[in-house]
């Protein structure tokens, strides 16, 4: 279960696309990190609001050297790469970029 609701998260979306408040502004107004707020404002701009259900998803080894693929490619930040992939954390990413640098991840 995720910590914020996806009508939480819709609004301070809103929020944020509707008012000149940045991150922080925001952050502050909902008393939520301001890199959550990036995170589901990328992913919104992508998925809508699909991107705010999040549960539990398995990825294959392929899969996981595609998406760090494309992120090497696109030269994406894992934040904007977790938000293409509609991936809901992008510590994940982080995860199987080091798991791939050390050669546990199949190519």
């Amino acid at each position: 279960m995720s910590k914020y609701s996806k009508e939480f998260k819709l609004a301070v979306i809103n929020h944020y696309l509707s008012t000149r408040d940045g991150f922080r502004s925001t952050a502050t107004l909902y008393e939520v990190n301001p890199a959550f707020i990036k995170k589901w404002v990328y992913a919104f701009k992508i998925h809508g609001q699909s991107s705010l259900i999040q549960g539990h998803k398995t990825y294959t080894d392929i899969f996981k050297h595609s998406v760090l693929q494309y992120m090497a490619e696109h030269q994406l930040s894992i934040n904007q790469t977790a938000a293409h992939f509609n991936i809901a954390s992008p510590a994940t990413l982080g995860r199987w970029q080091k798991l791939y640098n050390e050669g546990g991840l199949a190519a």
